[in-house]
């Protein structure tokens, strides 16, 4: 996965390059954690091995066995979501679920959210949207990485993604009790091309491309910051109809 820098002249990037950068970014991000997520694993494993062969009655290989099949079974699964994110796919409407991909979101970040100790949750209806699966699942990496980033270092921070079935449109929100941000940094932070005095992606590339595919998919993308702090990212998609 290594994009190309196109020749776009004197207007802003195309969306698909764009969205190219920031999903091989966060496969490197992803892969720090996952590479983390299989060591421990694999450990478990070796200390189960270990014991196996110091107590070698049936009973004993019996549990062991099992506790070794099913942490192979978990750095399998680990393994082939990040190979699943990585992986190029069909840009068709493949029926995302939201929620889904919201708890796979959180699954991905794991070890780093136990690492700042912060309460994390995915919750509301399953449906599905008409979007690709593999962008929305980008996008909401992007908002939960973000979250991340705000509440580090910030005493009982929250992360919350609420999935909301509205008949015709699936209403998304990723929420957080972070610092949240003023309202000229949230202009400055979307817009395309940059503002006067504002480096492309000033509050991360991730933002940009992550409204410009919900746009491309034909749903909206707001970030509300109450003042009394904390941020809510809302985005809304047409609702999959079979």
């Amino acid at each position: 996965m290594d994009p190309a820098v196109p020749a776009w002249g004197s207007g802003p990037p195309p969306l698909a390059w764009l969205a190219a950068v920031n999903r091989q970014s966060l496969a490197v991000r992803l892969l720090a954690t996952t590479v983390h997520d299989v060591n421990n694993i694999l450990q478990v494993m070796s200390g189960a091995a270990e014991v196996l062969a110091l107590d070698p009655t049936p009973a004993a290989v019996a549990k062991r066995t099992t506790s070794i099949v099913g942490q192979s079974a978990a750095a399998t699964a680990v393994l082939h979501n990040l190979i699943g994110f990585v992986r190029a796919e069909s840009p068709a409407l493949d029926g995302a679920r939201p929620l889904a991909l919201a708890q796979q979101a959180l699954a991905f970040r794991q070890h780093a959210f136990r690492k700042l100790r912060l309460t994390v949750a995915a919750e509301g209806d399953d449906v599905e949207c008409a979007m690709a699966r593999h962008r929305l699942q980008q996008v909401l990496l992007n908002l939960v990485v973000n979250a991340e980033q705000a509440l580090a270092g910030r005493p009982h921070g929250t992360l919350r993604v609420v999935v909301q079935d509205g008949d015709d449109l699936v209403r998304v929100v990723v929420a957080d009790n972070g610092p949240g941000l003023p309202p000229a940094r949230v202009v400055a932070a979307l817009a395309w091309p940059p503002l006067p005095g504002e480096a492309p992606g000033a509050l991360g590339l991730g933002l940009q491309v992550s409204r410009g595919l919900v746009t491309e998919a034909g749903g909206t993308f707001a970030i509300d910051t109450p003042p009394d702090g904390g941020t809510a990212v809302v985005v809304t998609l047409p609702r999959l109809r079979r």
